[in-house]
């Protein structure tokens, strides 16, 4: 579905706001974090040292990036963070149309946590930002 999403934006030559709105209207956060989990490397892993819970509209996903590497769906109560958006918020973070600081000081993300913990994800969602564009290609 998002190949197809992807494709029609393209032909379309549709903006990055609307391809956002587009997907959050769509049920295909599951799609999406299948396509994310080969973007957790050792590295990242190392560099990041975080485990995260993103609570979004209508689910839950814990992103280790402290021991094991991956992402899952649901909330692990041992979590280091938990970041709770809407969809739409989401989107925005991988698309790059903002960022984790923009949607946390204007009230658009709410934090359970240390803050300098969450700035490490924007490694992750600089790197989904470049999953998005390789499928747009």
């Amino acid at each position: 579905m998002l190949n197809h999403v992807v494709r029609k934006m393209m032909a379309q030559r549709i903006c990055v706001y609307q391809f956002t709105r587009l997907l959050s209207s769509s049920p295909n956060i599951p799609q999406l974090m299948e396509k994310f989990k080969p973007l957790i490397t050792d590295r990242l892993v190392h560099e990041t040292g975080v485990s995260a819970v993103l609570k979004l509209t209508d689910s839950a996903w814990t992103l280790d990036l402290r021991d094991e590497g991956t992402i899952k769906e649901g909330a692990d109560e041992t979590a280091d963070i938990t970041l709770d958006m809407n969809n739409e918020i989401f989107f925005q973070l991988i698309d790059g149309s903002t960022t984790t600081a923009a949607a946390y000081m204007s009230g658009q993300l709410k934090l359970e946590g240390n803050i300098m913990q969450a700035m490490k994800l924007s490694s992750l969602f600089k790197n989904m930002q470049s999953a998005i564009a390789e499928e747009a290609k």
